[in-house]
């Protein structure tokens, strides 16, 4: 299972926003999981658009994954 380095920071609003470090993608949410889960809901569409599209997205998106 590929782990999706991530950083996760608190707004001075009190939400959380997530992003990755060597990947496209971010999400915010009112706490970190929800702010996470954003971010996984964000890959997935990219990944449908991709597919719709018929361009190229990271393999990683066909597999398990772990935000870490």
């Amino acid at each position: 299972m590929k782990v999706i380095e991530a950083v996760i920071e608190r707004a001075k609003d009190g939400t959380y926003s997530v992003y990755c470090r060597n990947e496209p993608f971010s999400g915010m949410g009112d706490t970190p999981e929800s702010a996470k889960t954003n971010m996984i809901e964000a890959m997935q569409f990219h990944k449908e658009g991709c597919i719709e599209d018929g361009k190229e997205y990271p393999t990683f998106l066909d597999n398990e994954f772990e935000i870490g």
